[in-house]
């Protein structure tokens, strides 16, 4: 069946009792895996760019990210992690990742994509496993070739790109997920708990049912 994957992003906003509610709603709407971000904002921000603050205050350390994956074990939610360096990766080995996830602006980034095959473990990556629009909010889509992809990674507002994409076998939609749509860098384009609970419903209705 498509799995659903909550992804948090910045939308706890550095607030872990947040975070940890989102993952709880996603677990009791249905979701298949939540994901968070690990990264320096230093390293991957201008110093000039508008959401450098509100990128730091959503940086996570180890301590937070442990706190986030433990949580998430002790509710049976599997919680994974976007990761923008190599030091993150040894992060998540220390932490019992299962798998990892590559942001489609790291997608040919060769360092990262190696030692993470070193780990052995599955790797989901914007824009080369899952079709992704890199655009925030996505305002259109074309799902001309979405057979070459495992999945969608939707930015679009709402859930009909989603719907579609279910309905042509994706095997996998992440989206942004967030209980609140005035808090978050990303909360504008987020599915809320509703969206999510109709989103699971329709994957189970429609969605790819080979494994």
């Amino acid at each position: 069946m498509t799995k659903i994957v909550c992804e948090i992003g910045q939308n706890h906003c550095g607030n872990m009792q947040i975070a940890e509610i989102l993952i709880g709603v996603a677990k009791l709407f249905g979701a298949d895996m939540v994901k968070f971000q690990l990264y320096d904002t230093s390293a991957i921000y201008k110093p000039d760019s508008p959401f450098i603050g509100q990128a730091k205050e959503a940086e996570l350390s180890f301590d937070n990210a442990k706190r986030l994956f433990d949580y998430g074990s002790k509710l049976g939610m599997e919680v994974f992690f976007s990761v923008f360096d190599t030091e993150r990766i040894k992060w998540c080995e220390s932490i019992g990742v299962k798998r990892y996830k590559i942001a489609y602006s790291q997608k040919d980034n060769r360092e990262l994509l190696d030692a993470i095959a070193a780990t052995g473990k599955p790797c989901i990556i914007s824009g080369t496993t899952l079709y992704c629009v890199p655009e925030y909010p996505a305002e259109e889509v074309d799902f001309t070739h979405l057979e070459d992809f495992d999945g969608f990674s939707d930015h679009t507002v709402g859930l009909e790109a989603a719907k579609v994409a279910i309905d042509l076998g994706a095997k996998m939609i992440e989206k942004h997920f967030t209980i609140d749509h005035k808090t978050g860098v990303d909360a504008q384009w987020s599915m809320n708990p509703k969206e999510l609970k109709e989103l699971v419903r329709y994957a189970g209705n429609h969605g790819n049912h080979s494994g």
